[in-house]
């Protein structure tokens, strides 16, 4: 449990935000458990598709054991929340900043960010813009909307209730009275952590890849982050702004008839598709990480994986 503690007029710098690098950094707790975020399947479905491209040497080294992640990846005062600005601050950085930071929350600098002719900084920054640009981009706008519309509904809370209403609002890992704002923290016990603002604006900040609340552990800028509302609607209409149509109307239907497991000829005769078509569908989901194939003697049959499991609960 991480307790900002407040003084007269701090309420008045609360700010609610969509920071994309703060996304980027929680999506590690995706990739790292996805069945803890079924809402996201989707998303993870696709990143399997490019998962091969992917940093990973550096991205498995930016969340620790517990799913601590650096504190690099928090809103900083003075830098627009945009992903180029905040790219940009990283490049700016040096390694005792930036090492430091890793250390403290993962124990350790990832390997792949090792010796080379540009700054530590710039390593870090390219290798984020890289997941960024294969992960999030081809999705970020349906994204950005979820979190754009959570911030609307707290826009309208604090016009009407007020600041404290509208924080208690955020779910149940934050709750705030006259004279602070707590987060529960997964993992942290009953332990308190007491944190100040000293004058500096606090961001609040709605996440997609959250369970429950969270804080900064050390003194950097303020934030508590809480998991976005309505994120369901997320990814139920058919494609995405990437084209890759994740869930589109026939990958839907397959999905949820699968079942135990059919045969490309079963389940093109059930919809009425060659099974040249069926069979180009399943491919695609397999790379997607949503089928697996397996062979009963000479028939090969298709069925859901965990991942397919949990996304055709949600369609």
């Amino acid at each position: 449990m991480a307790r900002y503690q407040l003084e007269p007029g701090d309420y008045g710098l609360v700010r609610f935000v969509v920071s994309p690098l703060t996304e980027l950094g929680n999506s590690l707790r995706a990739l790292r458990a996805p069945t803890s975020y079924p809402l996201q399947a989707p998303w993870y479905a696709a990143v399997c598709g490019v998962r091969d491209q992917l940093p990973l040497d550096v991205l498995r080294g930016l969340i620790g054991p517990t799913f601590n992640t650096p504190d690099l990846f928090n809103p900083r005062v003075g830098v627009p929340l945009t992903l180029t600005a905040q790219l940009a601050y990283l490049r700016d950085q040096d390694l005792r900043t930036l090492g430091a930071d890793i250390e403290s929350a993962v124990g350790g600098v990832p390997r792949g960010l090792g010796a080379s002719g540009r700054s530590f900084g710039h390593r870090l920054a390219d290798a984020l813009a890289a997941y960024w640009g294969l992960a999030f981009q081809p999705h970020w706008s349906r994204m950005r909307a979820v979190l754009d519309a959570d911030v609307a509904v707290r826009a309208r809370s604090l016009a009407a209730e007020g600041v404290i209403a509208t924080l208690n609002g955020c779910g149940p890992g934050v709750r705030a009275d006259r004279t602070s704002i707590t987060a529960h923290i997964l993992g942290r016990g009953d332990d308190d952590l007491v944190l100040t603002t000293r004058g500096r604006p606090l961001f609040v900040v709605p996440s997609l890849f959250t369970l429950s609340s969270s804080t900064p552990l050390t003194d950097s800028d303020p934030m508590v982050m809480y998991g976005a509302s309505n994120q369901r609607s997320m990814w139920t209409d058919p494609g995405d702004a990437g084209g890759t149509a994740l869930l589109s109307p026939h990958r839907r239907r397959y999905l949820r008839a699968l079942g135990t497991g059919r045969t490309t000829t079963a389940l093109a005769e059930q919809f009425g598709v060659s099974p040249s078509a069926a069979n180009q569908s399943l491919r695609a989901m397999t790379a997607q990480g949503l089928v697996r194939a397996r062979r009963d003697g000479r028939t090969v049959v298709y069925e859901r994986t965990p991942l397919g499991d949990q996304l055709a609960d949600l369609t």
